[in-house]
């Protein structure tokens, strides 16, 4: 029965609301007060089951107490009932020795009829306290019997409450990870967020890559092989670099191969569609049809097609409604440095 680990369990859950308490003010978003709440929730479920486990403990210690001074008392009654025993042993032996008048020679042997007296009363006295002893001898042995079945039936009790926390535990350390793991989600995105008021851009927006590692310049209309003209902007970051969503919106669909190689199109809520290529891969949320928020991750850093060999970047393009491209630098530099 081990009280340690619940209270183990308790400290871990209480650590974690805090965290929880902690980002959710910091970050004030809904789905992150959502996450707050479900941690709250795992507090109060496991506070009540630990609860009913110290209940039942308390049970249990009161019991072994009342069973330690009953086997006390009944060890005492014993040696008692055993010293009466052969008392009473003697003095039927000489009264079969001697027969029925040994008590009466027991009387005449005094010396004087106070001993007398004394003697008879401590002869009476040894007949009652005997039977008492035994009395009393039944009776805590009947208590002990009651008391150690119930001190049996409240270990089974407590046997099972804590198999159940077990289970409980375990189910609220990985509901309470996950929690972890959302909230750690979702803080990050939300220190990537940028509130932009700008001509042509208003809304969340977030920089593709962590602007720490990541660079980029102004190269639109620069010169290309083939004669082409440079139609976005190239973000530079490490290799497998997570990639971001720079709005809100909806994956539109994924391309492969060509110049371009790995790519994702965003369609973002604010209307424009936004195109991402030279990726490595994608992450779970850049599948198709996924509903993502501004700095959800989306994809990772690479060199596929014509940008093999080069240092890892995205080519990134803004459409405004789905058509022709336009100098996208501008959203960026905004999203990646205010």
């Amino acid at each position: 029965m081990s009280v340690p680990r619940r209270s183990i369990a308790l400290r871990s859950l209480a650590m974690a609301g805090a965290l929880v308490l902690a980002a959710g003010a910091s970050a004030g978003a809904q789905d992150i007060d959502d996450v707050r709440d479900r941690v709250g929730g795992l507090r109060a479920d496991l506070e009540a089951a630990t609860g009913r486990y110290e209940q039942v403990w308390t049970r249990v210690e009161e019991t072994n107490e009342e069973l330690a001074a009953l086997e006390r008392r009944e060890r005492d009654l014993e040696a008692e009932a055993a010293h009466l025993t052969e008392l009473l042993i003697a003095r039927a032996r000489s009264v079969f020795m001697h027969g029925s008048t040994a008590t009466l020679h027991s009387l005449l042997a005094a010396q004087g009829p106070q001993d007398a007296v004394e003697r008879a009363g401590l002869i009476a006295a040894l007949q009652h306290r005997q039977g008492a002893s035994l009395e009393d001898a039944i009776a805590v042995r009947a208590s002990l019997d009651q008391a150690s079945r119930l001190a049996a039936d409240r270990r089974a009790d407590l046997q099972a409450l804590e198999a159940e926390l077990d289970v409980l535990q375990a189910d609220l350390a990985d509901r309470l990870a996950d929690a972890e793991t959302r909230l750690a989600s979702l803080q990050e995105r939300a220190d990537r967020q940028r509130e932009i008021d700008r001509e042509g851009q208003q809304g969340v927006y977030a920089c593709p890559m962590i602007p720490a590692i990541t660079h980029f310049r102004d190269t639109w209309g620069h010169p290309r092989s083939g004669g082409r003209r440079h139609k976005g902007t190239d973000v530079f970051g490490p290799m497998g670099a997570e990639v971001y969503a720079i709005t809100s919106g909806v994956v539109a669909r994924h391309t492969s191969g060509g110049l371009g190689g790995i790519s994702v199109y965003l369609q973002g809520d604010d209307g424009n569609l936004y195109y991402y290529t030279h990726l490595q891969g994608y992450a779970p949320l850049g599948a198709v049809g996924t509903r993502v928020e501004a700095g959800d991750h989306i994809a990772f850093n690479g060199d596929t097609g014509n940008a093999r060999g080069g240092a890892p970047h995205i080519h990134f393009e803004r459409k405004p409604g789905g058509g022709a491209s336009v100098n996208p630098y501008g959203y960026l530099a905004a999203a990646c440095w205010g």
